[in-house]
Formats: C-alpha cells, structure tokens, sequence
C-alpha cells in the first residue's frame, strides 16, 4: 500500500473502532468497496466486541457529532472537562438520558460555587439566629424559615450552572462502563447503515487526500479519481 493508503486504513481504524488486515486492502479499488468492507467488520464487531467497548464507541461518535469533529481522538482515560466545555457536557449528559434510559449521573455544581453555598447557607442561619436572640428569639422560627427559604432559592438559581461530572463519571470510560451495564442489555446496538458509513468516510478520505469530500460517491475509484498514491 502507498502512504496515502496506509493514512486511510489508519484513519478509518481509528474512527470506525475495527482492524483491517492488509490483505483485505487489495481488493478495495471504490470509495464502495471500502464502505462494504468498514460494514463488514463493524458487523463482525458488533458481534465479538465487548459490551464497554461497542458502549464506548457509540459514545465516541455522540462526542464527535457534539463537537463537529468527526476525526477528534477520545480514550477510555480522557476527562469528560478535558474534552468538552460546559455547554457540550450538558448535551451530551442529556443524550445519556436517552442512552441509558433513565437518569444519567447528575452534574455537579463546580467545587469553588459549592463550597460559596455551603458557606452562604451557614452564614444566613447564623445570621438569622443571632437577629432572632438580639430582637425577639419568639420570632425565630420566621426567620430560620426565611433563611431556609433564601438558601432554597440560590439552590434552584445555581442549576443552570451545574456543569461537572460526578467522580463515577469522570472520564470517557467510566461513562462507557455505565451504558454497557445499563442500556445494553436492554437496547439494540447502533448499527450504522451503508449511507452513515459513506457520510462518516467522506471527511477522512477528503482531509488525507486533501480533495472536495463533495465530489466522493460510492463509485469514485482511489487511484483515477482520486490520485491516491
């Protein structure tokens, strides 16, 4: 195989999640052929591959599509922080839902707004008490409920910030490890269809070949068409 082909087989390895042998490269003179070939071994995948591994993948391609990013490299040990900002993590946690069918993990406030709101709602009932004792204490039960009802209220305002992952799903794999144990055994993996795999391989054979992904259909050849070498 030319560099550019080594390049490809690289890439769609690494975006499809399957191995190919370099002998199974010999026949694959399309953009077709090598649509027919990634099904048959994500076919062959979904069959063997682990329940955490297929899980992992289709997270992968959840992150990717959140991203527009079809070529971004994710690992079992990436943090989820790392890798998304705080918009992107409340998507895909809203995906998880989906996913797992039922509540995902819920996002935590970040460390440095939790320990402001611990030490504000101390604060506030310390405050309450001490105007109780100093003006009437036959008032105190008000002014612990209006104290109660003022920490309540930073609780709810505070939502829209939560943004961080519990420590149980912190990374990539451990998100991975929680649909395979959920929703797996409960739902059918995602196969990707002929047309998904097309469209997922356009953007990889276009950015090593630098060509207008546009142009590249299932009957376009590598070596005429395209100028692979």
């Amino acid at each position: 195989m030319g560099l550019d082909a080594v390049e490809i087989v690289m890439n769609v390895e690494d975006h499809f999640g399957i191995s190919i042998r370099n002998d199974e490269t010999e026949c694959v003179l399309t953009v077709g052929d090598l649509v027919a070939l990634i099904q048959s071994r994500i076919d062959a995948a979904q069959i063997a591959a682990c329940p955490t591994l297929t899980s992992f993948l289709r997270l992968r391609s959840s992150v990717r599509e959140l991203t527009n990013d079809l070529m971004l490299r994710i690992r079992t040990g990436t943090r989820v922080v790392d890798m998304l900002n705080r918009t992107q993590r409340r998507q895909l946690w809203a995906q998880l839902d989906d996913i797992l069918g039922t509540a995902a993990p819920g996002l935590r406030r970040p460390a440095i707004l939790r320990k402001l709101l611990g030490f504000s709602a101390t604060t506030t009932f310390v405050i309450a008490f001490l105007a109780s004792v100093a003006i009437d204490v036959a008032i105190l039960p008000l002014t612990l409920a209006l104290a109660a009802g003022a920490t309540l209220a930073l609780q709810i305002i505070t939502i829209p910030l939560r943004s961080i992952p519990p420590d149980t799903a912190a990374t990539f794999g451990a998100i991975a490890r929680r649909m395979a144990g959920i929703s797996v055994a409960t739902k059918q993996l995602h196969l990707r269809t002929d047309e998904e795999i097309l469209h997922e391989l356009r953007p990889i054979v276009a950015a090593t070949l630098g060509t207008d992904g546009s142009k590249i259909t299932r009957t376009t050849r590598f070596i005429e068409d395209l100028g692979m070498g």
